[in-house]
């Protein structure tokens, strides 16, 4: 069968998106925006064989995988034959879900993760209102901002994007990543495509100042991904609010919160620890045995 490939690109947000929300599953990647916004980091492509579809992709330790878009517990036997078959040309599998495991035996196919890949999932309850002794620091922490500043939230729109604009570049200049390394340019992505991509977002303020936004959307299983959260870290307590706030306001259907991955960076990775997830949720890499 002829295949077809093309980069990853906007035009695909229809098509590859209707594929992905019948996916039933909370992992990032699952959903065309978080395609989108990195695609040029994972080098993505659209691999078409007549009516059968995946992505290509290069992992953060430069391993080409293969990415279904299809549920592979529904998946025909023809779909799942060809995804089968791409290992031939590609190192693995990749991201499954652990419940598809079992569609993988360990008598034909060698299974691992990550750690650096592995989502943080919390309840929402849980950022919402940073319950018990362990989260106590992050309570004090939003006392201590709201004593000291009068907050307001505004959802994301035309108008205050220049102001998120301001705050990322603030981040960006206090940044130890270089601009070409960090997700600078995907949050500016973000920004200029925010209706297409249908994300949501909120612009906090103190005092009048813009000093901190989110950007997210709703995913499968009744999750919510976080893609951007960028604050002024010289307001003290500036994420503990936000994450609380926003969690409380704009996530209210959402049962999980899905922090993402920290990518093996240990600051982000020790900051995320420091939330207490309520699940890491692995991704899988298959290579065959």
């Amino acid at each position: 069968m002829t295949m077809t490939e093309e980069k990853l690109e906007l035009k695909h947000a229809s098509s590859i998106g209707q594929k992905l929300k019948l996916i039933p599953t909370a992992l990032s990647e699952y959903c065309f925006p978080n395609l989108y916004l990195f695609r040029e980091k994972h080098e993505y492509r659209v691999l078409s064989f007549g009516n059968n579809h995946y992505i290509s992709g290069l992992s953060y330790n430069k391993e080409r995988y293969i990415m279904p878009l299809e549920d592979l517990e529904n998946s025909t036997e023809e779909y799942s034959k060809m995804l089968i078959d791409l290992l031939e040309e590609y190192d693995c599998i990749f991201p499954i879900p652990e419940k598809w495991l079992r569609l993988f035996p360990e008598s034909d196919f060698k299974r691992e993760f990550l750690d650096d890949d592995s989502e943080y999932i919390y309840n929402r309850e849980k950022l919402a209102e940073y319950p018990g002794r362990k989260l106590s620091k992050k309570r004090n922490l939003v006392n201590q901002f709201l004593a000291n500043n009068e907050p307001e939230i505004r959802p994301v729109n035309n108008c205050n994007k220049p102001h998120i604009i301001e705050l990322l570049e603030l981040w960006q200049s206090r940044s130890e990543q270089e601009m070409g390394s960090s997700d600078y340019l995907s949050c500016i992505d973000a920004l200029n495509h925010f209706e297409t991509l249908q994300l949501s977002g909120a612009l906090f303020l103190t005092d009048g100042e813009p000093c901190g936004f989110i950007m997210g959307e709703a995913s499968g299983e009744s999750s919510y991904i976080i893609h951007f959260a960028k604050g002024d870290t010289e307001k003290k307590g500036i994420y503990q609010y936000m994450f609380q706030a926003y969690v409380r306001e704009f996530c209210k259907d959402a049962r999980i919160i899905n922090l993402e991955q920290d990518m093996g960076m240990e600051g982000l990775r020790k900051t995320k620890r420091s939330y207490q997830p309520d699940l890491m949720l692995h991704k899988y890499r298959i290579y065959k045995a």
